[in-house]
């Protein structure tokens, strides 16, 4: 159990960091994909108006 907490701290970590250098624009929007166990989730957003533009 305490391997999977070690598991998520450094994917927030590592979320944190990528996310200080890339923000999306409404000529070129931010693609973020979250994978499951089960299923691939996609958004594609724009940050200048904060709004979530295409999710699949």
């Amino acid at each position: 159990m305490i391997k999977r907490i070690d598991k998520n701290k450094i994917r927030l970590r590592k979320h944190v960091r990528v996310r200080k250098k890339i923000s999306g624009t409404a000529e070129r929007p931010r693609l973020c994909v979250y994978r499951s166990l089960k299923h691939i989730y996609a958004q594609v957003i724009d940050d200048v108006s904060g709004t979530t533009l295409v999710a699949a």
